[in-house]
């Protein structure tokens, strides 16, 4: 399942009793200045949760696989996203639970 902005938005609605319009109008905000910060060459730290920066990456030259053909990359920077370690433990956890849960024949 794929929880998108509009899902967000929703469960943030109803978890703070604030209006569809004004949680959107946060999101967006926090999103573009999250872009925003990164596009600058700053990086954005939201303690707990993750890590948001640019990595550089060289140009080079690579192969699709599908037609064989070698084709040029050119020198660039990429979003990158690191999860804190809180969330990256707290993810594989419960992820585990659940898949143990589904094979020993438990529904959700």
């Amino acid at each position: 399942m794929t929880v998108t902005k509009a899902d967000l938005t929703n469960l943030l609605a109803e978890a703070t009793g604030l209006t569809k319009a004004d949680i959107e109008v946060v999101i967006n905000g926090f999103l573009y200045n999250v872009m925003e910060s990164i596009q600058n060459g700053d990086r954005v730290e939201i303690r707990g949760f993750g890590s948001f920066h640019a990595k550089e990456r060289d140009a080079r030259v690579v192969k699709n696989p599908r037609t064989l053909k070698v084709v040029p990359v050119d020198h660039r920077f990429v979003p990158v996203f690191r999860p804190a370690k809180f969330f990256r433990e707290s993810v594989n956890r419960k992820r585990l639970a659940k898949q143990q849960r589904e094979s020993n024949g438990e529904k959700m």
